[in-house]
């Protein structure tokens, strides 16, 4: 819809995989992290496999002059989602009319934690072929999404370590005068035992905490009636 970020609780969150297209600089980060330049190196987009899906982006590295594959990688990316998102297109179009749309407040939210479930089993997924080919998949994401994911799901032990398949290249966006650029912060690993572990043993909420929600909708008479 024309709206690649967002102003929202102060940050900036991404919320459109083309922002991460930037000087293809996220590209030149996976290259340099996977083969250690970018010489020889084509980039293909939306590759699709059996029972797995489509990839974003696959980096592949051929012989000199040559069309047989030295190496590759895979390349994900990984932008924030919004709720009431017809209000965004609502500033959009306030912007376009050339209404200051910074000094009004468009009523929309930030549906990080269903961007994050999806993503995670997409990792889970996708990672377990990385790793069963030993070749890297670098999940491009934002700092603020990133963290997210870490608190929800309780990860730990992701610490860097390049012999991972799956590595996270954490950016953000920084202020350069009047506008924003992307900026690699962090890069973190993980392997696919230490995502499931942490997947496989989330709190269960309480049976009687959710028994109680739904007396209350009976009480409300919220319900439809089975006929």
């Amino acid at each position: 819809m024309g709206v690649c970020s967002v102003n929202h609780s102060g940050t900036k969150p991404i919320i459109c995989p083309h922002r991460f297209l930037e000087n293809n600089l996220v590209f030149k980060n996976a290259c340099n992290a996977a083969f250690g330049d970018t010489n020889n190196v084509l980039l293909f987009s939306e590759v699709k496999i059996s029972n797995v899906g489509s990839f974003d982006f696959v980096l592949v590295k051929h012989k000199p002059i040559n069309n047989k594959v030295d190496d590759f990688c895979i390349v994900e990316f990984q932008s924030d989602s919004t709720t009431g998102t017809g209000e965004l297109v609502e500033a959009l179009k306030d912007f376009m009319k050339g209404k200051d749309v910074l000094e009004n407040k468009y009523r929309f939210g930030m549906n990080t934690y269903n961007t994050i479930k999806l993503s995670y089993i997409q990792m889970l997924i996708k990672g377990q072929v990385m790793e069963k080919w030993d070749k890297n998949i670098f999940w491009i994401m934002q700092k603020f999404v990133y963290e997210n994911m870490v608190n929800r799901f309780c990860l730990t032990d992701l610490d860097y370590n390049a012999n991972h398949s799956t590595q996270y290249h954490i950016y953000d966006l920084t202020k350069n005068s009047e506008i924003y650029n992307l900026k690699l912060f962090d890069k973190k690993s993980t392997t696919i035992s230490n995502l499931l572990r942490a997947f496989t043993h989330q709190p269960t909420p309480s049976l009687d905490t959710f028994v109680g929600v739904l007396e209350r909708k009976i009480k409300l008479k919220l319900g439809l009636i089975i006929e």
